[in-house]
């Protein structure tokens, strides 16, 4: 008699082919970002200037990966680093309009091509893969984030 896969064994088996397919398409694109670079940029957009403790924090990263990171957004121009007002010592980083720019045609690329993946779904079935996905993310931050 064949054994009807639990709940939670389906889970583990889907994360680990999602896992291996996302890797496998990465490999096979050519952005003109690192998505490191990319997620930061999209983080300074949407919460504009920010210390390398608050990027990092809400990346699940250490400060001295997002430091690198940033090295590299700094020397592309798309990044400026500035004093924050009240306190000399402590650095903030923005987005430059080149760095905003960048992104946004990144993103309006990343989108043109997901839009093509799921053309064959309807709206409603996009946006459940949507909330489905944000929920995932926020198992996976949870856990990622722990003491």
């Amino acid at each position: 008699m064949a054994r009807t896969p639990s709940d939670i064994d389906e889970i583990e088996t889907e994360l680990l082919m999602l896992a291996r397919w996302l890797e496998a398409v990465q490999r096979r694109q050519r952005y003109p970002m690192e998505r490191a670079a990319y997620l930061l940029l999209r983080r300074l957009g949407s919460g504009g200037p920010q210390r390398v403790a608050e990027l990092a924090s809400s990346l699940g990263l250490d400060g001295s990966t997002v430091t690198r990171q940033l090295a590299a957004l700094d020397r592309a121009g798309h990044i400026r680093r500035t004093s924050l007002p009240g306190d000399a010592r402590a650095t903030v980083v923005e987005a430059t309009p080149e760095g905003v720019a960048a992104a946004r045609a990144l993103r309006r690329h990343r989108q043109a091509r997901i839009a093509g993946h799921f053309g064959d779904w309807d709206a409603e079935q996009r946006r459940e893969l949507g909330d489905v996905l944000h929920r995932l993310n926020e198992v996976l931050r949870k856990v990622a984030t722990a003491d």
